[in-house]
């Protein structure tokens, strides 16, 4: 894709700022039957500049197209939006109801002047009104024979249109991610654009409109981290059944089921069982299904000895940074999770996908063995796909 030279040169000096902020809850709903795709309703929060600088219109629509691509936050959709056409505002241009952007977006020609690539006409001036060369059109900046690949008609009327947001945004979103999900969003934005400052300008901007997401506790569980995909959810632990999930430091993260704090520590930290500072800042919860639940590795501790708390409730945010304060014994930062009930150490990774894919399991139904690195032999087929009559913590 093809950014206007002026309007990336005027976002070139944003800097990555992260607002963690709570400011808008987005209720959307994930319909993708492709891998790591979940159904049911996400909390999707904005920080205040994003819900002052993206359209109401373009919110929404960022956020369902992103959550057809495991792996890609919206934000980042959203920061590609606005280096390419200031959320379709470029050249004082207005989105219609019908989503329709006027007047058209159209870029200079590319004819090898102005620092362009030469592209001679591929659409017979169809989308760009140029049948001698080829010039980027919408406000994602496609051209044309682009369009011709990952053009979508997101509005089912038929029609592929660039300068229509409900198709430019979804095709946006299928040239990013064309395989479904993503694993290294800057190669996925460096394949936009090939240019490291523009990758650099829009992770900017997905950091500036940043705020929180949680999954809703379905019957009664919740993710401990947003942004779980199914590929960090079946991750082995290296040696013994548990859960490591690599996060950057500062992530939130929150309590899975109902329960009492047990221990909450700060600048020590305990192991279940022991091993006095190998878990650094702990925070370990009897959850009302008779699972102990601990919590590894934190950088602040939110929640106290005896305190009450519900699924989905922030217990603090993640460390392990090597060397820093309560870090304990890690060599980079991530989340530790483990699960013990009725004297057995518990896998993790099915309780997770279960809550991921919507139906929670009861997690003494979880092994004790196949999770770990070099010897994985659990069926994540079996986890969370079957309906349920009544809630795991009652079965």
């Amino acid at each position: 894709m093809i950014a206007f030279k002026i309007l990336a040169a005027a976002v070139i000096s944003t800097v990555l700022v992260i607002l963690f902020g709570i400011l808008l809850i987005v209720p959307i709903v994930a319909t993708s039957t492709g891998t790591g795709a979940t159904t049911g309703v996400l909390s999707i929060t904005a920080s205040d500049e994003a819900i002052n600088d993206i359209p109401a219109t373009l919110l929404p629509i960022y956020i369902s197209a992103a959550a057809e691509c495991e792996g890609l936050p919206w934000t980042v959709a959203a920061g590609i939006g606005k280096i390419e056409s200031d959320h379709a505002r470029f050249g004082g241009a207005t989105i219609n109801p019908d989503g329709q952007v006027l007047p058209p977006i159209i870029g200079i020609r590319l004819d090898g002047t102005n620092n362009t690539a030469i592209i001679t006409d591929t659409d017979n001036g169809a989308l760009d009104n140029d049948t001698l060369y080829d010039r980027a059109v919408g406000p994602f900046q496609f051209i044309p024979s682009s369009w011709a690949l990952y053009g979508r008609d997101g509005n089912n009327d038929t029609i592929k249109d660039p300068h229509n947001v409900y198709d430019a945004i979804p095709a946006m979103v299928a040239h990013l991610c064309p395989h479904g999900s993503i694993t290294n969003i800057e190669d996925a934005i460096f394949s936009y654009n090939r240019s490291t400052a523009y990758v650099a300008d829009v992770l900017a901007w997905a950091g500036r409109y940043t705020g929180s997401a949680v999954a809703v506790p379905v019957a009664g569980y919740a993710l401990p981290l947003p942004g779980i995909t199914e590929a960090l959810a079946t991750r082995p632990h290296h040696t013994y059944p548990a859960w490591d999930a690599g996060v950057d430091v500062g992530t939130p993260t929150f309590a899975m089921v109902d329960g009492t704090v047990a221990v909450a520590l700060s600048g020590q930290g305990v192991y279940d069982g022991g091993n006095t500072g190998r878990c650094g800042n702990t925070v370990i919860i009897d959850g009302i299904d008779s699972v102990r639940y601990t919590y590894c590795h934190l950088s602040a501790v939110s929640v106290a000895p005896g305190q009450t708390v519900t699924a989905g409730q922030q217990l603090g945010l993640t460390g392990g940074q090597p060397g820093a304060p309560g870090a304990g014994n890690t060599t980079g930062p991530h989340l530790h999770l483990s699960l013990r009930g009725q004297g057995r150490q518990l896998c993790p990774q099915p309780v997770l996908l279960s809550i991921l894919r919507q139906t929670p399991i009861n997690p003494h139904a979880s092994p004790s063995t196949g999770c770990i690195t070099g010897a994985p032999n659990i069926n994540w087929d079996q986890w969370g796909v079957r309906d349920r009559a009544a809630s795991p913590q009652q079965q």
